[in-house]
């Protein structure tokens, strides 16, 4: 996605601390073994740490800003030479390595927004993992109710301050639509320096969000069949964050 070169410095500042995460898809590599595959990697906040943990790992993600910065972030952990970084848009991924755990994290599944490119990723993750490989996808279940009522309004996502004493604030204003299931989020960026005066940019993108029996019949189409469904990253069953699902599929054999 173009929205991800544009504001790579904005991501790293507004993901990095969270580390929710890191030891869902550690636990689960060190499980499957073998080489794991991060689909959409972004700019290696899981990717990194992975490595430092031992795991071997390919990062494949569309945009070549991020990529840059994972290679930048895996150079200063000192596993520089550990990752394979890929530049790639994985509806056309192909590799000749076979993967035994891919894994697309925080909700990055959902910028593809049409069944068509869904089920071209998903084939190429099937293609990519060996028979009876594991799959997991991360995915918001958004408050429908609660986007509707905010429908339009900004809310405050991340305030930080800056090495220059200026402040950096992102808001975002979401924009849902029921009948697509899908949410239309603008960024409004805005950095407030010392003497008050604020420089604002903006920028969007839309997600799309998966029932429960959506996602499993779409993954069953593409060759998957879900073992577990999880409501949050220390693995309770689902429904327990009514606002999370998180997918762990095998690849069926041929």
């Amino acid at each position: 996605m173009r929205f991800y070169d544009r504001h790579a410095d904005h991501y790293d500042q507004e993901h990095d601390p969270f580390l929710d995460d890191l030891a869902l898809y550690r636990g689960f590599a060190q499980h499957c073994g073998g080489r794991v595959l991060e689909a959409m990697c972004g700019s290696g906040r899981i990717a990194v740490p992975l490595a430092r943990a031992g795991i071997r790992l390919t990062g494949v993600d569309s945009s070549p800003a991020m990529i840059a910065r994972a290679r930048e972030r895996a150079a200063a952990a000192g596993v520089g030479s550990t990752i394979e970084w890929i530049t790639a848009d994985l509806r056309a991924f192909r590799s000749r390595r076979r993967f035994n755990l891919a894994f697309i994290a925080l909700n990055s599944f959902q910028h593809l927004l049409d069944v068509a490119d869904q089920q071209a990723a998903l084939q190429c993750l099937h293609a990519v993992l060996r028979p009876g490989g594991t799959l997991i996808l991360d995915l918001m279940q958004p408050d429908v109710a609660g986007l509707l009522a905010r429908d339009g309004l900004p809310s405050l996502q991340h305030s930080r301050p800056l090495a220059d004493g200026s402040l950096r604030q992102t808001f975002v204003v979401q924009r849902p639509d029921l009948a697509t299931q899908r949410i239309h989020c603008t960024f409004l960026y805005d950095t407030v320096a010392a003497d008050g005066l604020v420089r604002r940019t903006s920028d969007s993108f839309t997600l799309r969000w998966f029932h429960r029996f959506e996602i499993e019949h779409l993954l069953a189409r593409c060759g998957f069949t879900v073992e577990c469904l999880y409501g949050s990253y220390a693995l309770d069953p689902w429904p327990h964050d009514d606002e999370q699902l998180i997918v762990v599929a095998r690849r069926d054999a041929p």
